[in-house]
């Protein structure tokens, strides 16, 4: 006979709050959040249960429920995390050790399941007919938004350029606003893109925005770009508490090739450079940014100089107009894509839609450059990130499940497996951190500055490229249960491609990389200068970069053999920059590890492949949960 337990069950577990809320149509500029907007925002938490089910029944009618994984409730992204802690040690981590704190929590991970779960819904008009264009998003996505801006994602690297910002600048901001994007990216990618674009975008409008005139600054204050505080209303700027920024560049005909543009912009107003815009978008993500870099072609009366009727320049649109009506800004459908489902990413067309100038006429690709850079390392970080959210799950699982008497992570494969994502992982890490870290170094060396041109494209290539290949492997290592969605595992791997997509695809990085070398020989010269430091210090890693000179940076090659190779090419500096700084940095057992595996005669073409002789003892002793 079956015995009935009393479970002591968490009431809150079941506890659910149900709230109304009614949207007011807002004929007034000047409203302010009401009471119940507030409500709604900061007490979200309390309205459904973030904690795991609690002692679920075993014993069921066939059979007993052993030998399963717990939930993973808490694990500190921060303190975890050695390759992490290595470059943002405590002298430079700001907020860094409270947010990894914070954000590795079950809560979290639910929230991005629920903003997944629940996609952005596009409403073109409203009730009565009138054109509206804006994007519905879950709550759980505004609470990421507010939780990655109350950390700075976006802003801690420019807060010193803040107008009346006596605050002294932070000489790792751009560390931070890294290491702050790979924490938020371990919980949830779709917010990233948001964020990153504001970080990319702020210093494209600090330069240039001020010499717009005074009918668009004044109607955009661009100190509250810099803001910490997440405004989710769709309202003009003077009277939001926070803004973000996003950027529309790419058409359905051209995709990378921007000058295939055909959006036209007319001048409307010299004096205040302002334009009308008239076109389209293919891929706008975040549509609910206040205020977007376009890129469009001047139509001047002047039509003899055909190279710069191709050549687009950069405009700044905002949502909303000077005078407070909407800008016109047609969006015509949301992207239904494999991954990053919680960010909205659309098709928009402009049709008398207002732009301003910024830098000069058919100068676009030039102003916007800083902004690119900035977004293709983000994307490297988020990869980053993914890898590294790939590995914590695997390991977890790999330190609860048993299998043939034995646990996971004592079995001799399954640590080899470990042990070879560890590599990657730390490896995609310290790349990344390190040339984050280059970015703060550029206002003080010209040749950092070069060093970090070719340096972000060479971590952007690689680091996204590896990541689908990681992400899968991790799944794998959960076996059918990393295989449904109520696993992160889903979400991740879905994730993993994009990074190489956006922002430039690898063909585009790696030729990229040609004409740095090509156009800035000094880009070359400092990766090599940075790499002779190592020289000597592992035999793999001598071998790789002599065989580089001397079949890959010859001059004997022409530009058709070297674009052929362009991959290769760049697959080597990845291996032997990210080997460079292991050895730098890393206890030996990891630098060697790393170098046989990748570098050395013996390196395998899965994961799981090392080499004899690496001590994977020493490696899954640097494991999450060790």
């Amino acid at each position: 006979m079956m015995r009935s337990r009393l479970v002591s069950i968490n009431p809150s577990v079941f506890q659910r709050t149900i709230v109304t809320k009614t949207r007011n149509v807002v004929n007034s500029v000047n409203s302010q959040p009401s009471q119940q907007d507030k409500v709604v925002e900061e007490h979200f938490i309390s309205t459904v249960s973030h904690q795991p089910p609690r002692r679920p029944l075993a014993q069921q009618f066939t059979h007993q429920v052993t030998n399963q994984v717990p939930p993973l409730e808490r694990i500190d992204l921060y303190e975890s995390d050695l390759a992490l802690r290595e470059f943002v040690t405590d002298d430079k981590c700001g907020q860094i050790k409270e947010m990894g704190a914070e954000l590795g929590t079950y809560h979290w991970f639910e929230q991005g399941h629920r903003a997944n779960r629940q996609v952005p819904t596009l409403h073109q008009f409203d009730r009565y007919g009138q054109r509206i264009d804006e994007v519905h998003f879950h709550p759980a996505y505004h609470e990421l938004m507010r939780i990655g801006m109350k950390y700075g994602v976006h802003s801690v690297a420019w807060e010193s350029l803040s107008a009346g910002n006596d605050k002294k600048a932070d000489s790792h901001g751009h560390l931070q606003h890294a290491a702050a994007l790979y924490i938020l990216g371990h919980i949830e990618a779709g917010v990233c893109c948001p964020l990153s674009m504001t970080y990319a975008g702020y210093p494209v409008l600090h330069r240039y925005l001020s010499k717009t005139g005074p009918e668009l600054t004044n109607s955009f204050p661009l100190d509250k770009v810099l803001s910490r505080r997440y405004d989710r209303r769709f309202l003009p700027a003077t009277f939001k508490s926070g803004l973000t920024i996003g950027m529309a560049m790419t058409e359905k005909q051209g995709g990378s090739d921007v000058r295939a543009n055909t959006t036209k912009a007319y001048c409307d107003n010299a004096d205040e450079k302002r334009y009308i815009l008239i076109g389209h978008k293919w891929f706008c993500s975040a549509p609910m940014c206040d205020g977007f870099l376009v890129l469009a072609q001047i139509q001047n009366d002047d039509t003899s100089n055909k190279s710069l009727s191709s050549t687009p320049s950069c405009f700044f649109v905002p949502r909303w107009l000077p005078n407070g009506e909407r800008n016109p800004f047609y969006i015509q459908r949301l992207k239904d894509k494999l991954g990053n489902r919680s960010n909205a990413s659309s098709e928009v067309e402009f049709n008398n839609t207002q732009g301003w100038l910024l830098g000069n006429e058919h100068e676009g690709v030039k102003t916007i450059i800083e902004m690119v850079h900035g977004t293709r390392l983000d994307s490297a970080v988020g990869s980053a990130a993914l890898i590294r959210q790939g590995l914590i799950q695997a390991t977890w699982h790999a330190r609860h499940r048993k299998a043939f008497g034995r646990l996971l992570i004592d079995q001799p494969l399954m640590k080899q497996v470990l042990s070879d994502l560890l590599l990657e992982s730390e490896a995609a890490t310290t790349l990344v951190m390190y040339v984050a870290s280059l970015f703060d170094s550029i206002s003080h060396a010209s040749e950092m500055k070069s060093f970090a041109r070719i340096a972000t494209a060479i971590a952007k290539f690689w680091v996204c490229k590896r990541t689908p290949e990681a992400t899968a492997e991790a799944l794998e290592c959960l076996g059918g249960a990393g295989f449904v969605e109520e696993s992160n595992m889903p979400r991740v791997y879905r994730e993993a491609p994009l990074n190489s997509i956006w922002e430039g695809s690898g063909n585009v990085m790696c030729l990229d990389i040609l004409r740095a070398m090509k156009k800035s020989p000094e880009s070359l010269q400092a990766y090599m200068s940075f790499m002779k430091d190592t020289k000597g210090a592992n035999k793999h890693l001598d071998a790789t970069l002599a065989h580089i000179q001397k079949s890959l940076l010859t001059t004997d090659l022409s530009n058709e053999i070297l674009e052929q190779h362009a991959r290769t090419l760049t697959s080597q500096l990845a291996l032997c920059l990210q080997a460079s700084l292991l050895i730098r940095r890393f206890p030996q057992a990891v630098s060697d590890a790393f170098c046989a595996s990748r570098l050395g005669p013996d390196r395998g073409s899965i994961f799981g492949d090392l080499p004899m002789g690496i001590d994977t003892n020493a490696l899954v002793k640097r494991l999450p949960f060790a």
